[in-house]
């Protein structure tokens, strides 16, 4: 490991333990699936998804990440692909494409169904540890092992490029998605990120770095990283039992939007699995493995042809007024 930069990293130590043939079912987080089955079951989502698949998403995120970034091989930035190499042969991943760009903000994402990528901002690169910057490669891992950055990306396309996608995508009635489709999309992104942050428990297998690499997420302060105590940060996670119901009702409406859970309550998730017993049967190797009766194997959208998406979503338009219509009579 002496040429790279990060020979100590934890994912490199003899006491790893590689998880071969790992299903992401095996660290869902309760709800996941059941969310995102929501979403897909929203009338004409399916058809909407499989043309937006087929003809738009992973081309211009494949053009736009190698017009714009850097991308990470074993002759460019060798120590970056090393790590996410790494992170791969643990968590049993294919490894994806990985682009580097400058972006002051620290993040990493993932997107792509077939042409899998993961980006990661330098900001990400330069403020954390070897150990914690796993722990973020591995969380978006999980979201490849998932087969989330589908659903990740056509969602952020809807929200950014509604109006735009509504006068070129060929399903009439198209309008009447947008509401169900976000507030679908938004519950399912929230707990998609707790199966994610369980991913990256598992890549860097130590609770340490992944709780300060979260607590960076949410407010660094260059120098004192020394002083963050991730148990008084997990305590305020109790902050609704000091106010109304009608406060709570109010924060519930204005963060219906949010796509990440607030990262109190992420650390407190994450230190509870850590601590449980699905946590240590997994790194003793008793875990769901991809294929076998217990896999359900990644969500993969169906190849459809413009005449079909035109007819399944006409159909699913008809029923919505259908249902509208009648909730009016019976008013």
């Amino acid at each position: 490991m002496t040429s790279t930069k990060h020979p100590n990293a934890l994912v490199y130590s003899a006491n790893t333990v590689a998880l071969p043939e790992i299903s992401y079912r095996t660290f869902t987080y309760p709800g996941d699936e059941e969310a995102l089955a929501a979403l897909r079951g929203v009338p004409g989502a399916g058809a909407l998804l499989a043309w937006l698949d087929e003809n738009f998403t992973e081309q211009i995120t494949h053009l736009n990440n190698n017009e714009q970034m850097i991308r990470v091989t074993p002759n460019n930035y060798h120590s970056l692909h090393a790590l996410v190499a790494r992170c791969c042969e643990i968590l049993s991943c294919p490894l994806p494409d990985i682009y580097i760009t400058t972006n002051p903000v620290m993040n990493a994402y993932t997107a792509g169904q077939r042409r899998v990528c993961i980006v990661l901002h330098s900001e990400l690169v330069e403020k954390l540890t070897p150990d914690e910057l796993c722990f973020v490669i591995g969380h978006e891992i999980g979201h490849i092992k998932a087969a989330h950055g589908l659903y990740r990306q056509l969602g952020d396309i809807l929200i950014s490029y509604w109006d735009l996608l509504s006068t070129m995508v060929p399903i009439p009635g198209l309008g009447l998605l947008r509401i169900p489709l976000l507030l679908a999309y938004w519950e399912w992104y929230r707990r998609a990120e707790f199966t994610c942050d369980r991913s990256g428990l598992l890549c860097v297998q130590s609770i340490n770095p992944c709780l300060t690499a979260l607590a960076k997420l949410a407010g660094k302060v260059d120098g004192y990283e020394d002083e963050v105590n991730i148990d008084d940060a997990v305590a305020q996670t109790e902050a609704h039992k000091d106010v109304n119901k009608l406060v709570l009702l109010v924060s519930i409406m204005q963060h219906a939007g949010n796509t990440h859970p607030f990262v109190p309550v992420r650390l407190k998730a994450l230190k509870e699995f850590a601590a449980g017993e699905q946590y240590a049967q997994i790194l003793a190797g008793n875990y769901i493995r991809t294929g076998s009766p217990e896999d359900v194997s990644a969500v993969r959208l169906p190849t459809m042809n413009k005449q079909a998406v035109i007819a399944n979503a006409a159909e699913s338009v008809d029923k919505l007024k259908s249902s509208a219509a009648s909730f009016f009579k019976r008013s």
